[in-house]
Formats: C-alpha cells, structure tokens, sequence
C-alpha cells in the first residue's frame, strides 16, 4: 500500500496551506497533507508557504516579527486567510487523529506545534517534518514522535543522524530514486518516501517500484491511483 501526501494540500484549487486547500485534499483522498508551520511573534503556530511574507503596503517581513492580528490581513479573501494550526486541529471531533504532516524549519515552531497536539491528547500521533534542528528539538522532548527526514544525499544518513533523530521514513527527491536505492533503504528498516512527484506516469512508476509515500502537489492525479491500487491489493488478497 502506497499512501499519499498532499504538498500543502490541493493547491490546484486554492493557494497552499489555506483551509480550502486542506478541505479539498482531504476530499479528494490524501492520506496525509504536508502542512507549513511557523511561530507567530505572539506564539501562534499558523500555516504560511514561506518564513518570509507582506502585509498590505508594507515591505516583507519574517512571519516570526508578524502578530496573528497582522497576518490576519495578509490576503483579502477571508477563506484563504492564513490559518492557525489550532483551526485546522478544529477541523476534525476531538480525539480523532488529524490527517497531516507537520513541517517546521524552526524548533520553537515545531516544539509549540506539539504542544498543542499533545494539550488535545494527540501528542505522538501526527508525523513531522523539517529541518534536522527541528526535529531534534523534538526527538528530544518525545522518544515517539514519528519522524520523516528529508535525505537527498548518497547513501543512508550518517549513525549519528539516526542515532539521535531515529525517523522511520527517509523522504528522498523521486530523480534521485531507483530499485536499488529503495531496496537499500527498506533494507536498513526505513519507510522510503518520493518527493514532490507531479507527473502521473512518474507516480505510477515509483509505485511500482515500491515506494512506501509518494508526496505530490497534484493530489487530485494520485490518490485515486493510490485507491485503486489500494482496492485492487485487497481484492487479490481475497482472490481464491
């Protein structure tokens, strides 16, 4: 079973990280959506692209220096405002496991991104990602906390890596992925994530290779690919 992830969520239809974007993913089938967190400077976890962003007549500034007042009117359009983790947690009944991945440059986002998973009971059971010093901040604060590293280098991270961070999926750039590389990593017990697949041919040849994630900005092309791999598995399995 190949499971999907949604860069952003359904960016076709709506910009990146905004709740329509996640809505609409998730709609569409996406096991997991990669959200971007960053600290507001009033300790707000929110949802933005980039660090960097512009409110109105003003020249760009880190999301860290902006209040959650002030990136409040970032975009005129009320629905694509830039959301709050809180709000996309407000999504889903409490208890239920919310579909993401969380992705953090910074360590005091992440830290305070599981802060809040872990105030609503759901500490340990949402994946991140990001850069190595977030997840070591949060290797540190949590032995259990699902980790997904990013590894476009040759071969498998350094012992100290997974000593210290101890993912259990490496994402790898899907150019930089064979049969070879795949079977290497499965070998040395790690989950093998293809990043940022596009094109619809390249999602089914990974799967068919044996990729254990495809993550895409077109959502809408894999998971309907992933479920009906996903159906067919099964009706095999039950196949006399």
């Amino acid at each position: 079973m190949t499971l999907s992830i949604a860069l952003s969520g359904d960016t076709a239809r709506s910009p990146g990280n905004t709740l329509p974007a996640l809505r609409s993913a998730w709609r569409a089938g996406a096991d997991l959506v990669k959200v971007d967190v960053h600290l507001s400077s009033d300790g707000y976890p929110v949802l933005v692209d980039e660090g960097v962003t512009s409110t109105p007549g003003a020249a760009p500034r880190p999301v860290a220096e902006l209040t959650l007042a002030e990136l409040a009117t970032v975009r005129d359009d009320v629905d694509r405002r830039v959301p709050t983790l809180m709000e996309v947690l407000g999504e889903f009944r409490p208890g239920t496991v919310p579909p993401l991945l969380i992705d953090a440059v910074a360590p005091d986002a992440a830290l305070a991104a599981h802060t809040l998973l872990r105030e609503r009971g759901l500490a340990d059971r949402v994946p991140f990602t990001g850069s190595p010093e977030a997840l070591g901040a949060l290797r540190s604060r949590s032995a259990e906390t699902p980790l997904l590293l990013t590894w476009d280098q040759p071969g498998l991270p350094p012992e100290e890596v997974v000593r210290t961070l101890r993912p259990s999926c490496l994402a790898v750039r899907h150019t930089l992925l064979n049969r070879e590389r795949i079977g290497e990593i499965h070998r040395f017990g790690y989950r093998v994530a293809a990043w940022n697949v596009n094109d619809f041919p390249e999602m089914a040849r990974h799967m068919g290779m044996g990729v254990d994630v495809i993550a895409t900005e077109r959502i809408e092309d894999l998971a309907p690919l992933t479920k009906d791999a996903e159906r067919g598995g099964r009706q095999t399995a039950g196949s006399p």
